[in-house]
């Protein structure tokens, strides 16, 4: 019979059930923001690996980032919880909004790595950045 570790298992459970409550459930939205977060944080080291600009300062700012990214989506969470939606309207809209946003960075940072990006899919980054003034 196998022996686990029942408090070791209990503050992981607990924690993770936590974490799932504060994102209201851990569905493909939420898995989908991870995996753009991922892809990004990645794609961003590599990016300043290749152009020698890596540093830990650089990296712990674009962690902290994707933290306050994630307080974004407690909040819009949160904010549903308060207005009684059960549709989870705030929380999905911020997911998608940050979706976008990470997948711009994404491609820019494919595009500094050397990946050839579809001309349409740049044209219409350019078009959203120019639109914000950038």
């Amino acid at each position: 019979m196998k022996q686990t570790d029942t408090l070791y298992m209990s503050v992981i459970g607990g924690t993770l059930a936590g974490v799932a409550y504060l994102f209201g459930g851990v569905d493909h939205l939420v898995i989908a923001l991870a995996i753009f977060m991922i892809c990004d944080y990645i794609t961003g080291i590599v990016a300043g690996w290749q152009s020698q600009e890596v540093n830990s300062r650089k990296a712990l700012k674009g962690l902290a980032k994707k933290g306050a990214m994630l307080s974004l989506v407690i909040i819009a969470n949160q904010l549903d919880i308060i207005a009684g939606s059960d549709s989870g309207f705030m929380r999905n809209s911020m997911i998608f909004f940050l979706i976008a946003a990470e997948g711009i960075s994404l491609i820019e940072n494919l595009g500094k790595i050397g990946v050839d990006v579809p001309d349409f899919l740049k044209n219409r980054f350019e078009q959203i950045k120019n639109d914000k003034g950038e």
